[in-house]
């Protein structure tokens, strides 16, 4: 492990695309224009499994922005080519999640559903702001995306609730309030969470804490889809120089 680093210091590294969508194809825009990073093949549930295994051959760290259900075939090649493997897939059920934390034992493995690096220090901000103020304050998070984003709230907003919750010693699932129809108001201490798909906006997360005497804003804006690219590649290149394990975008802004 320890000579494998020192060659990744001396050569350029080469990374493996796993997914044909708009986001393998823009992290390949991002390797092109890269100095440091060369692109080792890209690979899709199309294509015959050995041509993935002949890919992660050549590389150094595979990205996988595929889908849910090619997910656990990725762990498993990855695991068995001893590649670590950054994965950006959302919607992941819970035993294969359970396969992506368990394939740390053996190969560092990077996991969140938003490589942004701003959401990632939106999360820890909102963690911050949990834990200070608990659940004396109102908490409501707003999600906003285009209209052909199907799902809501967005994984993106539920990853922040999930950390607000931990940080105000709950669990989500118990103070979880999501109401499209406003039919209902939130009980004390609930997580309010409300959608809104409007036009191509790329993604936006406020995160709202209130009482009747001060308020406080948390937000992020997507202004160019080009930062999840970006901040796998960031991903990447730190994962590469871990021990096996498994990560998220946490611990990449956390160095």
């Amino acid at each position: 492990m320890i000579a494998h680093k020192l060659v990744l210091m001396m050569t350029k590294m080469n990374i493996a695309i796993l997914g044909s969508g708009r986001m393998g194809l823009a992290v390949q825009r991002c390797i092109e224009a890269a100095d440091d990073l060369v692109l080792a093949g890209c690979w899709s549930r199309s294509t015959p499994s050995g041509d993935l295994f002949s890919i992660l051959s050549r590389a150094d760290v595979a990205i996988d922005f595929t889908l849910p259900g090619a997910t656990q075939e990725v762990v498993r090649a990855t695991s068995e080519a001893n590649i670590p493997l950054v994965c950006g897939v959302s919607g992941l059920s819970k035993s294969t999640y359970q396969q992506l934390v368990a394939a740390g034992a053996k190969i560092p493995v990077l996991y969140d559903r938003n490589m942004s690096l701003g959401v990632a220090v939106l999360q820890r901000m909102v963690q911050m702001a949990g834990a200070a103020l608990g659940d004396q304050f109102e908490a409501q998070i707003q999600e906003t995306h285009h209209v052909h984003k199907v799902d809501a709230p967005s994984g993106t907003a539920l990853q922040l609730g999930e950390a607000l919750a931990a940080a105000r010693g709950q669990v989500l699932g118990e103070v979880f309030h999501y109401d499209p129809e406003n039919n209902s108001a939130p009980e004390s201490g609930q997580i309010t969470f409300r959608s809104e798909r409007r036009g191509e906006v790329r993604g936006e997360h406020t995160v709202f804490f209130g009482n009747a005497s001060e308020s406080l804003t948390l937000e992020h804006k997507v202004i160019d889809r080009g930062v999840f690219a970006d901040g796998a590649l960031k991903a990447a290149r730190w994962l590469v120089k871990q021990p096996p394990g498994f990560y998220s975008m946490q611990d990449v802004v956390g160095q």
